[in-house]
């Protein structure tokens, strides 16, 4: 049995207030039009000098680099990656990476995964190479790597800890929901263990099958009696495919970035770092606290937005109502509609004033799911809008009856089936009363009369 070794570098975009790119004031914007925003610095003019790198980016990363009980160096220095690609107009990328580098964090540790180091560099240019074109509005974006050792020992083992990793990046603003990931990934095997390194793949699960597509490939070229060299390699999402022989970091011709001063990482740096670290264990304890299920508090905890919505809603409202609430709720709509949860338009108030009513029975299943559809595309007064569209449940038991006798007449097959024994039509009638009072009707009590008048 071959014995897999697996190291990750990973790249994630922190996500910022502040939607500058790293070493000019450029606006940091996907949908933009391409090369729209760009300037002499992201597009490396002659003469043109970068600005200080962008704060807010270099704090994320220090807070990440802490977080991970990384030794964060008090001399923090870029360097000139040099290398010859057309999405790198200067020739060289800026990063704190490579020989003689001063990263900001090294030597940590993250779900017993070593961190080797993690450090803060600059995103190239949007490259298409079938048609040629350059779009450099990406062209200096923060970009954080993080650089494991070769401790994986499994593709599901990677596949775990990449998922508690998103957590955790998610809640220290350290991942950018609309640029995603990319990575590189070091596949090994014994007893040689020659590292083949596969480039640029863009998902956490496109990880996942890399490793076990390269896994069984080496293999396969073992059992021939072939040499495994080591090699850079492309994913093409079916099949990892060979770019070049493994360049060493003397290909790269690093030097210090002579255009900008060493960072000195003083206590307030720390301070203001330490300020944005999140315990997720203990958010995760949190919620579990206020007795919501753990089912609820799994799938809550994986979004950091969530988690502000439950917190702010379990002052008033008991957790596990919380919990089935924001699950088949809130995360109901944006799940339909295939979107982060960051991207729900209204605001915590709304909601929380939306759950109350339908924890307190006033509103009905139907009226509230419309209007958590509506506060996910934008953000409106919700008790105001029920008081004026007289949407609360009507308790008087004599307009559901009503509706219970009409709702009888109209469905004589169902009534009839009731009467044979299938008892689980009731649900179905008690869906026709609601729909005929236009969910406004208490449906515990239209399930009541209903067997009453069946009887």
């Amino acid at each position: 049995m071959y014995k897999l070794k697996v190291g990750l570098e990973i790249h994630v975009y922190p996500k910022m207030k502040n939607k500058t790119k790293l070493f000019c004031n450029c606006k940091i914007d996907l949908n933009a039009k391409p090369n729209s925003n760009i300037c002499e610095v992201c597009t490396s003019q002659p003469g043109a000098n970068p600005k200080l790198p962008n704060r807010e980016a270099f704090i994320k990363t220090v807070s990440l680099a802490r977080s991970f009980k990384a030794k964060v160096n008090e001399k923090i220095a870029f360097q000139r990656k040099h290398y010859s690609w057309p999405d790198l107009p200067s020739g060289y990328q800026r990063t704190m990476s490579g020989s003689y580098s001063f990263p900001v964090g090294v030597n940590g540790v993250f779900e017993n995964i070593r961190i080797n180091e993690l450090h803060l560099e600059e995103d190239p240019a949007r490259w298409n190479p079938e048609t040629g074109e350059v779009d450099y509005n990406r062209s200096g974006t923060p970009l954080i790597e993080i650089v494991t050792e070769p401790d994986f020992v499994s593709s599901q083992q990677v596949k775990e800890w990449l998922k508690k990793l998103k957590i955790h990046l998610d809640h220290l603003g350290c991942f950018d929901e609309n640029f995603g990931i990319k990575a590189d990934v070091n596949v090994s095997i014994s007893p040689e263990y020659e590292r083949v390194e596969i480039k640029n793949i863009n998902s956490f699960s496109a990880i996942v099958e890399a490793i076990e597509y390269e896994y069984k490939r080496q293999i396969e070229e073992k059992e021939k009696n072939k040499k495994i060299p080591q090699q850079t390699r492309t994913w093409t999402g079916k099949e990892t495919v060979m770019m070049r022989l493994k360049e060493s970091s003397v290909d790269y011709k690093f030097i210090p970035e002579q255009d900008l001063p060493v960072i000195i990482v003083d206590e307030n740096i720390l301070k203001e770092a330490d300020e944005n670290i999140v315990d997720v264990n203990e958010l995760y304890k949190k919620l579990l606290s206020y007795n919501m299920s753990k089912e609820d508090a799994d799938i809550i905890i994986e979004h950091p937005i969530v988690c502000e919505y439950a917190f702010f809603m379990l002052k008033e409202l008991p957790g596990k109502f919380v919990g089935n609430f924001l699950r088949n709720q809130f995360l109901r709509v944006t799940n339909y509609n295939q979107v982060h949860p960051s991207f729900f338009k209204g605001s915590k108030e709304n909601v929380f004033k939306a759950a109350k009513l339908f924890y307190e029975n006033l509103i009905s299943d139907k009226i509230v799911k419309n209007i958590m559809e509506m506060l996910f595309e934008k953000d409106f007064d919700v008790e105001e809008y029920v008081e004026k569209n007289n949407l609360k449940i009507i308790q008087d038991d004599s307009f559901i009856e009503k509706a219970v006798l009409e709702v009888l007449e109209e469905q004589k097959k169902a009534v009839e089936d009731y009467k044979s024994g299938k008892v689980e039509v009731i649900n179905f009638l008690a869906g026709q009363v609601m729909r005929k009072t236009k969910g406004k009707a208490n449906i515990k009590k239209a399930k009541e009369l209903l067997e009453e008048k069946l009887k």
